[in-house]
């Protein structure tokens, strides 16, 4: 990981003045100012951002703050915004209740107001109920409310564009959720077709097409946002907020390792042979570990799951961004008791590199007994990185660990952030603070 403790201030302005046209690259200005250009982009692929320690809405604020200076200047006043968390396991293994609710009361308290509207939404496959509808014991180790109860809870504070939209696939609810040949025309399911260069396995790569309960408008997440049939120029925001848990049992490997981030679209497209089969019609779907066209160990289809789903990105949207709820990890499983609240989230523009650092620093450390919750263990036969390589081959993000850099912040020892300096400067170009008040806030980095 990439670290740059200290910084000499006065050299800094000095380096600041020459500098004063600015390079921004990764979104920040220092590291323009101490490497130059193809030093800084040879170094960093991806940036991770950490708050831990704080209530799960303090370290969903922050992490934007760490990276945006905001929510405000990541989403507008009128954006369309669709969450897609997980949620077909109870417990843990639905993401943290309190955390989609500090995401959702930031965007709609975000500065200047909030004019759109919040689509919370995923697709369970099978299983009908998981922490969507979960009650009692279900309940523990996240809450306060299921998915269901938590949308309740917004509608009844008069929040009508706070919607939560079930997804089901089209062999459980074909009026409701047809196969479509235009994108535009309703609600429904959209299934490009697409080879693995792999394995030569032909799949579907489906993508909803969701009606708003608010606003009556179709929301295809390929194309964007439409009205009567018709394109608008309205924004989508897509936000992917999974947990992060061992998919196995009893702290063991199973076939596909830590579930988070990359894994979690699978909770977006349709499984219609659920999880070992295919497609009616024989396309393979994207739920590859238990299919042997993808190939003969347990590594290569791992790898084909994550190729399958960088695909998808590719071939319908990259999320904006990915925010990983951590408080409870399930080192044991997605729902039993062995579990430890790591009271942390991470933020990151791909899966792929936030997996790695989230399995590495934040689960592994709950159960080191566990090696291969370490992405960088016997990584031939480590499913988590086999599933992170595949998305990688795809085009996004990296698993080299010199090429991510992680930026924490943890409020039982609150510190000043390199982001935070990068802020005060723009501020200061801007004519908004002072030369003194950056001078200020290295000192306290430095201290």
């Amino acid at each position: 990981m990439k670290t740059n403790k200290n910084i000499n201030r006065r050299d800094f302005i000095k380096k600041l003045g020459k500098h004063s046209s600015g390079i921004l690259i990764g979104g920040y200005l220092l590291d323009s100012v101490f490497y130059s250009p193809e030093q800084a982009h040879a170094a960093i692929k991806s940036n991770v951002y950490v708050a831990k320690n704080g209530t799960p809405a303090e370290n969903v604020a922050k992490v934007f703050e760490m990276k945006y200076g905001g929510i405000e200047n990541f989403i507008g006043i009128d954006d369309v915004v669709v969450i897609n968390p997980n949620g077909q396991w109870r417990n843990q293994g639905g993401s943290n209740c309190a955390c989609c609710m500090g995401l959702i009361d930031l965007i709609l308290n975000r500065t200047g107001g909030f004019n759109g509207e919040i689509i919370f939404t995923e697709c369970t496959q099978f299983q009908t109920d998981g922490y969507w509808t979960t009650t009692g014991s279900g309940l523990d180790r996240n809450g306060p409310y299921n998915f269901n109860d938590m949308i309740s809870y917004y509608q009844n504070q008069g929040y009508s564009n706070v919607n939560g939209v079930r997804i089901r696939r089209n062999i459980d609810d074909s009026e409701a959720w047809p196969i479509l040949s235009n994108p535009s025309e309703r609600q429904g399911w959209i299934r490009p077709e697409w080879t693995s260069p792999t394995s030569g396995c032909l799949f579907y790569l489906p993508y909803p097409v969701i009606l708003s309960p608010y606003s009556n408008r179709l929301i295809n997440l390929k194309n964007g946002v439409y009205e009567n049939s018709v394109l608008t120029s309205v924004p989508l925001k897509f936000i992917k907020m999974p947990n992060l848990n061992n998919h196995g049992w009893d702290g063991n490997q199973d076939y596909a390792g830590v579930t988070s981030a990359t894994k979690s679209f699978l909770g977006i497209t349709e499984l219609e042979g659920d999880y070992r089969g295919p497609f009616l019609d024989g396309h393979k779907n994207m739920h590859t570990y238990g299919d042997s066209c993808h190939g003969s160990t347990s590594g290569q289809r791992a790898f084909a799951a994550g190729e399958a789903i960088g695909t998808w990105m590719n071939i319908c949207r990259k999320p904006d961004i990915f925010l990983t709820t951590a408080e409870w990890v399930g080192w044991g499983s997605r729902w039993d008791t062995d579990a430890t609240q790591a009271k942390t989230v991470g933020l990151c523009d791909v899966p792929t590199s936030l997996d790695y650092y989230m399995s590495k620093y934040v689960l592994w450390p709950t159960h080191t007994e566990q090696q291969y919750f370490n992405p960088d263990y016997d990584t031939n036969n480590n499913m988590t990185r086999q599933t992170i390589n595949g998305c990688i081959a795809q085009g996004f993000g990296t698993a080299d660990e010199s090429e991510i850099a992680a930026f924490e912040f943890d409020f039982d020892s609150p510190s000043v952030t390199r982001q935070e300096i990068d802020q005060m400067i723009k501020l200061f170009r801007e004519g908004q603070a002072t030369e003194q008040d950056v001078l200020n806030l290295i000192d306290f980095y430095n201290n």
